[in-house]
């Protein structure tokens, strides 16, 4: 009654309700968890080594990376032995002297680059390296002679770890990054004779290393992956392009790595593809150098498209192509000085362009990419279509991923034509899987774009880590183990050896059990039907005679 007369529109259900929310609002702050304000490290300082071997410098070029000191020098034994020609191979032998080039710069280098990044290291006293993979030998070992935390950075997962039915179309020519379908011939060839002869191929590379090894007082390795197997290995990549497969907890995506901002679209470029809603934009990254009978069996199937009304633009970003000997082919049937000019209406070219704004424009229709892995995340970003051409490294393989995710299709720089690209193109804009599957990647790709942060994260954990772990030098630093760091991330099966890791011996010893069992079984079964036969049969031989004797 004293509720009734307080409130005399509050019935006792609304009572009920009002002590429900409450109790819960009570429960949750009793509950709240205060965030940790020293999670925040973002402003603790870190002295990190980053090297790279070889490839190209961005950050030198990038507005957002001038804070950060660089030290910027070049291979010179890789530079000096490998002619232009060589870097962006269209034939097979081309492309195997190039792999042999890089094995030698490997071992050539790796003194120079050790002195380097000792010298580096010592003066900006070093708490955590990383390291490219690939051939950056110099870098991890380093970092286990000073005994110092490496992070592993790269785009493949395939490189460093794989399962059998993953492959790679270059080492092991004629498989395919998908070995789900293939017969057993070829998965036999894929996994087992091509690593055999690569492995025998490695042989020298690897005992010249070591013999550099020996020079600095690092301790020689017989596997030519390096010393990866205990560290924390970022990749950039994602499953849903990638292959999925189960890997250890040391290997972690957090791909794909893009840029909060990009440069914006020019005036010129702005108002070409204002004006044609039909574009196709054509880049073979920063290095690929196109040879001139290729680049006109491109530009011939540009002009036969435009002809044709499939499309009514083409931006070209050439990169490193010089263009002046496009002018002297001969056979040349389309107007070359009016494209290198820029004077033809449907045509736009340039030494670089402002891709990832030209690929988020509406109007780009579809995109003619070498597959290198950076075009491949920011294609997927911007749910465009591809049309791949690849020429070596990783786009092989980047390109068979692509057209199994349904997003491109892909050319053959040995057999390039003019119907080939034609045909292709007509398919990527007439057929709706090519848009659909790219949208379904694309909200992957910028889901996954996040995991950037991660990354980081995961970095302080590998530095949190080495404090527990680490014992304190001279210097204020911590020296650890890499063989035990992170240990608690290592599988165990790693540290049980193959059979027992694998759990041989158990099933081993059940499949005996099993046989045992199911040969006793058998016997004692044979057994019993022999003595109820035996029985049978002479019972009934006992009434015949019985019934014989009656009848006598």
């Amino acid at each position: 009654m004293l509720v009734k007369n307080l409130f005399p529109s509050i019935t006792l259900w609304h009572l009920a309700i009002f002590i429900t929310i409450f109790i819960n609002q009570f429960i949750e702050s009793a509950y709240l968890i205060n965030r940790d304000m020293s999670l925040n490290r973002s402003n603790v300082p870190k002295n990190i080594l980053a090297t790279s071997l070889i490839g190209r410098n961005y950050t030198a070029q990038s507005i957002h990376y001038r804070s950060i000191p660089q030290v910027i020098f070049e291979n010179e034994y890789f530079n000096r032995k490998r002619p232009l020609e060589m870097i962006n191979p269209f034939n097979e032998d081309d492309y195997f002297k190039l792999i042999a080039t890089i094995k030698g710069a490997a071992v050539q280098s790796y003194l120079p680059y050790y002195k380097i990044y000792e010298q580096v290291a010592k003066e900006i006293n070093a708490d955590l390296f990383v390291c490219d993979y690939l051939i950056n030998h110099p870098c991890f070992d380093l970092a286990w002679k000073l005994g110092k935390p490496a992070v592993v950075i790269f785009t493949d997962t395939f490189y460093v770890s794989s399962p059998p039915y993953k492959s790679n179309p270059i080492y092991r020519h004629g498989c395919h990054a998908n070995m789900e379908n293939e017969s057993f011939y070829n998965r036999f060839k894929c996994e087992i004779i091509f690593p055999l002869r690569n492995s025998w191929n490695t042989i020298d590379a690897i005992k010249d290393l070591n013999a550099q090894r020996a020079i600095v007082g690092v301790d020689p390795l017989w596997n030519m992956k390096g010393r990866v197997s205990n560290l924390l290995i970022l990749t950039n990549n994602f499953f849903g392009y990638e292959i999925p497969s189960a890997d250890s907890p040391l290997h972690q995506e957090i791909g794909p790595i893009l840029p909060d901002t990009f440069p914006s679209l020019t005036p010129v470029i702005d108002s070409f593809l204002s004006t044609h809603p039909r574009t196709i934009y054509f880049a073979l990254g920063t290095n690929v150098i196109i040879p001139p009978q290729k680049a006109i069996i491109i530009l011939k199937s540009f002009l036969e498209l435009i002809n044709e009304n499939v499309i009514d633009g083409l931006i070209w970003s050439y990169g490193k192509t010089d263009i002046s000997k496009l002018s002297q082919s001969t056979n040349s049937s389309i107007p070359l000085s009016t494209i290198l000019n820029n004077e033809h209406p449907h045509i736009h070219i340039s030494k670089s362009s402002p891709q990832f704004a030209i690929l988020s424009h509406e109007n780009t229709k579809v995109f003619l990419s070498h597959g290198g892995a950076a075009s491949c995340h920011e294609s997927m970003y911007t749910a465009t279509p591809m049309l791949v051409l690849p020429i070596f490294g990783d786009q092989p393989r980047n390109a068979e991923k692509l057209e199994f995710a349904g997003i491109a299709l892909k050319l053959s720089k040995m057999n390039l034509k003019v119907d080939d690209i034609v045909s292709n193109i007509k398919r990527l804009l007439n057929e709706e899987s090519f848009k659909k599957n790219a949208e379904r990647l694309q909200f992957l790709a910028k889901v996954n774009s996040k995991r950037k942060y991660r990354g980081a994260d995961l970095i302080e954990v590998v530095m949190n880590t080495v404090k527990y772990e680490g014992i304190e030098d001279e210097n204020g630093g911590f020296k650890i183990d890499n063989e035990n760091l992170l240990r608690d991330w290592i599988t165990p099966d790693t540290r049980m050896g193959f059979i027992r890791g694998k759990y041989l011996d158990v099933y081993g010893v059940a499949i005996i059990l099993f046989l045992m069992l199911s040969g006793g079984f058998v016997y004692v079964l044979l057994k019993t039907v022999r003595y109820i036969y035996i029985k049978f049969r002479s019972g009934n031989v006992n009434s015949q005679a019985s019934l014989k004797s009656k009848r006598e």
